[in-house]
């Protein structure tokens, strides 16, 4: 998400649904199409980061900053379970240093945790959001809830 105007602070953001690759090798933590990127590239001021308009902001890096717009990715870390319940899915978490593992025994906890991470990464927009979805079903619930058509 490129800054057009100097004064404003935009970001991409996702919640931990990928591994973070990079950290480790030169391959991008990210790849859709023929685009790339990384997970951020550091933890503090990372805003301020010359690279950071190229990367892709995990929880770490931008709780407790706000940003003019932000792009939130929801990954597949969010699911609709069989129910038609938003659930977190640990088999696609991938935050080694966050508080719950994916044998956890407390998986409400582990819900919890997930979607107030994503509570943190779609409030970061003070000016405006933009949200992609990667589980198609997590988008249709989302945009049944919030009176959307399409």
């Amino acid at each position: 998400m490129k800054n057009y105007d100097p004064a404003s602070q935009n970001r991409v953001v996702a919640g931990y649904c990928r591994k973070w690759v990079s950290k480790k090798s030169e391959q991008s933590d990210w790849v859709e199409n023929s685009n790339h990127w990384n997970w951020n590239s550091r933890l503090e001021d990372w805003i301020n980061a010359p690279d950071s308009e190229n990367e892709i902001g995990s929880i770490h890096a931008v709780q407790g900053i706000d940003l003019n717009y932000v792009g939130v990715i929801i990954g597949k870390d969010l699911t609709i379970n069989e129910k038609g319940e938003l659930v977190a899915d640990s088999e696609n978490y991938y935050d080694n240093y966050g508080k719950f593992k994916k044998n956890d025994p407390h998986p409400l906890q582990f819900d919890r945790f997930v979607k107030n991470i994503y509570y943190v990464l779609l409030t970061r927009g003070i000016d405006g959001i933009r949200v992609y979805f990667e589980d198609k079903k997590v988008e249709k619930a989302f945009k049944k809830f919030m009176g959307i058509n399409g």
